[in-house]
């Protein structure tokens, strides 16, 4: 719930685009003041161009959040961005429009420190996540958790179509107060970890420890329990971690293409086709629900195939030829709609996956000898680096639409999504041989056997035999 309201906040700028350009350009006559620009190009630039710097900033601080959650309590970390992302939201979106004060240098600040607050989210909620849920059905568990994200874009989408009739002003202030309810929720409710129940046969008795407290049984005497204790590791030894320089350059295309949907996608509707804003928020909401759909199933299908990397390259392949083929789709709703979702499954779907489930593979691999405190660390470089990618995507998205038209922005998206997928050759050639072999030899994949790998998801190498 909470990360889907970070993502609903996020979906505010991306929901009102065609509002805040008529009002820029002062074409709102019940709202009349100075014109901020003087022409459309110049607004679609400017709103361009607050899309990359959010990236810039959220993805330079993705860095920053996840490597301070790894030393101080991960929940702070994202409350304190929940309750920021509120105040800067409504700075953004609200004040000016109520006093009337329109500054482009006002606007790029604001908007850059929602960024930086943003980032807060996602690498702290990933290593909230892994403390509570196991290797067995992560896929499953994490590609059901990461599907927040669409959740929250399908979710900002209602609220901005319900509230932007009475001004898209309001629409800020509406998913601010949501955020702060949000965070107060968090902050009382949810637990970092489980309670540790750890249970120790001896000779002499059993000792029970929960919470670090022990209790001795059978008149036996132990001085102490000691946890191990690691130190957290850098960015560079998270770098330098088997797949994960793969998977964060596969990110980064990735993110640019999924980011241009949830940035552009209602604008483009609106523009390309005439159709009203509150329209074009709804029809976008397809593109979500098959992130959902695409993010969950393919979490499930990862857990029983015991590979992740071919159910992303599939799906990475399969969106070259859906964006080839939206790219001249025209104006019929029912066509948009199914390509949407067919779009948001093969893009949205592999997005999630890898910063939510393989996330989480990567930073709790056994190259990490158990080290909690590299989950965020890992997380965070992992959705950096593809924010990193995503904004300079943004810069890109209106340059090439003033140019060349909507089309070339499409086939844009199709040579990214292609060099994603050459990120993944390798780690796609290793698992898939591996996955032919287990066919071949036993026609089906036991849990016993994944579970008894040292990590079948991850690892450059893996055992192609094993005796049960």
């Amino acid at each position: 719930m909470n990360y889907a309201l970070y993502h609903a906040s996020r979906k505010n700028l991306s929901g009102v685009k065609a509002s805040m350009a008529n009002d820029w350009l002062n074409n709102d006559t019940t709202h009349p003041h100075k014109p901020l620009f003087d022409s459309e190009v110049g607004a679609k630039n400017f709103l361009g161009s607050l899309d990359g710097l959010f990236m810039i900033f959220y993805a330079g601080f993705l860095f920053f959040w996840g490597w301070l959650g790894d030393r101080w309590n991960p929940k702070h970390v994202v409350v304190v961005g929940m309750v920021a992302s509120a105040v800067t939201l409504v700075l953004f979106g609200s004040v000016p429009y109520w006093l009337s004060f329109y500054s482009i240098p006002y606007y790029i600040v604001i908007w850059c420190l929602f960024g930086v607050v943003q980032a807060c989210g996602w690498p702290n909620e990933v290593t909230i996540m892994a403390n509570w849920f196991p290797k067995s059905n992560r896929g499953a568990v994490m590609g059901a958790w990461a599907s927040c994200q669409p959740v929250g874009n399908i979710f900002g989408a209602l609220v901005i179509g319900f509230v932007i009739p009475w001004g898209y002003q309001w629409t800020y202030a509406v998913n601010s107060i949501l955020i702060i309810l949000g965070g107060i929720a968090l902050h009382y409710c949810i637990e970092v970890r489980p309670k540790k129940l750890i249970s120790i046969n001896t000779s002499h008795g059993i000792i029970d420890i929960e919470n670090n407290e022990e209790t001795i049984q059978n008149d036996s005497t132990i001085d102490s329990v000691e946890e191990i204790n690691h130190e957290p590791i850098t960015f560079w030894q998270a770098l330098l971690l088997p797949n994960v320089l793969a998977y964060c350059l596969c990110n980064a295309c990735v993110k640019m293409v999924n980011y241009a949907f949830f940035f552009w996608l209602p604008f483009y509707l609106t523009h390309a086709y005439g159709w009203s804003e509150s329209e074009a928020n709804q029809l976008a909401i397809w593109y979500d629900l098959g992130g959902v759909f695409g993010s969950i199933a393919g979490g499930i299908i990862s857990d029983r195939l015991g590979h992740r990397s071919p159910i992303i390259m599939i799906l990475l392949v399969s969106s070259l030829f859906s964006l080839f083929i939206y790219a001249d789709i025209g104006s019929n709703k029912l066509l948009n709609v199914l390509m949407m979702t067919v779009l948001g499954v093969t893009i949205s779907g592999p997005y999630n996956l890898i910063v939510g489930t393989i996330s989480v593979d990567l930073g709790s691999q056994p190259a990490l000898a158990g080290n909690e405190k590299a989950m965020s660390t890992v997380t965070g470089l992992i959705d950096g680096t593809g924010s990193a990618g995503s904004a300079i995507g943004q810069f890109f998205v209106p340059v090439i639409q003033n140019n060349f038209g909507w089309s070339w922005v499409f086939y844009s998206f199709i040579i990214m999504n292609f060099l994603s997928v050459l990120c993944l050759v390798k780690r796609f050639y290793i698992d898939s041989r591996i996955v032919v072999q287990n066919y071949r030899r036993r026609g089906t994949f036991s849990m016993r056997q994944r579970l008894l790998e040292d990590e079948p998801l991850l690892s450059s190498t893996a055992t192609t035999s094993h005796q049960d």
